[in-house]
């Protein structure tokens, strides 16, 4: 086994979990309640969950849980991990919807005390899922092609919070992990595609080798297997990172980011990639002013004061597997990584290191 290479995918893993919890705490609050919980209107702790912090389908599952609990983006990405487990090693688009589907069906068996809030979680993919692969079960009773269209009005983020780690299939291949995370983001339509490929071309580049953080941003732009050419992303992208480059601050280039995602939904992939890879490739990947920064994606008011605070959790998410891929598990506070490991195993019964492991010795071998 090369202990660097397990080491970072063991720090993508943990990374993205970490940076899940950690913006999940003050995810869409209002500056009132991001004053109350931080004390300040800038988010630089890994704060606990406060005692009114409630369940939701797509949020925590427990109530007030342990600190480093994470939300969907936390089980989605070990669904695909798990997915990949069971396969040993090989995954397409077809075997992902199926475990979409097998999970709906058993969540009881998957997610012992949580089968209603995982029917609500998992009701979309499944549906979805079963459009995909030709199938007529569809519990809404909506006819598969229009199940097939819905949610589809606009690019949004479901690849990049359920492909994370598809980048950890090719270590130093990020051609491939594109070409890899774009046939299996079947969620996705438009740019969104393209992101979530960008951001496992971005993952892959940082396992291959000694990059930079800067380095391992700036490969996604120039990688176009199937010939796209004009690219949303890579030109949003671009702009972001020309904002870093003349940025004299982490807080100077949040709200100038802030400015420029003001018009977009917080689900857009411009935002969520975007904001994280600019924060990366600004701190040459620290793992924890990436975190930071990208958990403080927000929106302003008219005299560029905090206003609300937007889909926080994804955004760190995003830049906690990016910097955990690059500079692997040991990069971040040990503290941080210890409670994301017991409270996703105490909560969800997800086991983020054996999951690591396991993935390692299906893709890469044992050896």
């Amino acid at each position: 086994m090369s202990e660097k290479l397990y080491d970072r995918i063991l720090g993508c893993m943990v990374g993205n979990a970490i940076g899940d919890s950690f913006g999940a705490v003050v995810e869409f609050c209002s500056a009132d309640r991001v004053e109350k919980l931080a004390g300040k209107p800038w988010v630089d702790q890994f704060l606990p969950f406060p005692d009114d912090f409630g369940t939701h389908p797509v949020g925590v599952w427990r109530a007030a849980p342990p600190r480093g609990t994470g939300t969907d983006d936390t089980r989605n990405n070990h669904i695909f991990a798990e997915c990949v487990i069971r396969n040993g090693g090989k995954i397409n688009s077809q075997l992902l919807a199926m475990e979409y589907v097998e999970r709906y069906r058993d969540r009881e068996a998957f997610y012992p005390n949580y089968g209603e809030l995982a029917e609500q979680h998992m009701r979309h993919m499944y549906e979805r899922s079963c459009a995909y692969l030709g199938m007529r079960e569809l519990p809404s009773g909506t006819p598969a092609w229009v199940v097939a269209s819905q949610g589809r009005s606009f690019p949004t983020l479901w690849g990049l919070i359920s492909l994370a780690f598809a980048g950890m299939l090719y270590a130093g291949e990020p051609e491939k992990a594109y070409a890899k995370a774009f046939e299996l983001s079947f969620l996705d339509l438009g740019y969104a595609r393209d992101a979530t490929a960008m951001m496992a071309a971005m993952i892959s580049g940082a396992l291959g080798g000694e990059v930079s953080g800067k380095e391992m941003v700036a490969l996604a732009l120039e990688i176009d297997p199937f010939d796209l050419r004009w690219r949303i992303m890579v030109d949003q992208l671009k702009n972001f990172l020309r904002l870093a480059d003349e940025a004299d601050s982490d807080q100077a280039l949040v709200a100038t980011i802030a400015k420029e995602v003001a018009h977009r939904h917080a689900f857009d992939p411009i935002d969520v990639l975007g904001q994280p890879a600019a924060a990366v490739y600004y701190c040459d990947g620290d793992p924890v002013r990436s975190i930071v920064m990208a958990t403080n994606d927000r929106d302003l008011d008219g005299n560029g004061n905090l206003k609300q605070l937007r889909d926080v959790d994804c955004t760190a998410g995003v830049a906690g597997a990016l910097a955990g891929a690059l500079r692997g598990a040991r990069a971040f506070p040990e503290d941080w990584v210890a409670d994301v490991l017991k409270a996703n195993k105490e909560v969800y019964g997800i086991d983020i290191e054996a999951n690591a492991r396991r993935f390692y010795e299906a893709v890469y071998g044992s050896e």
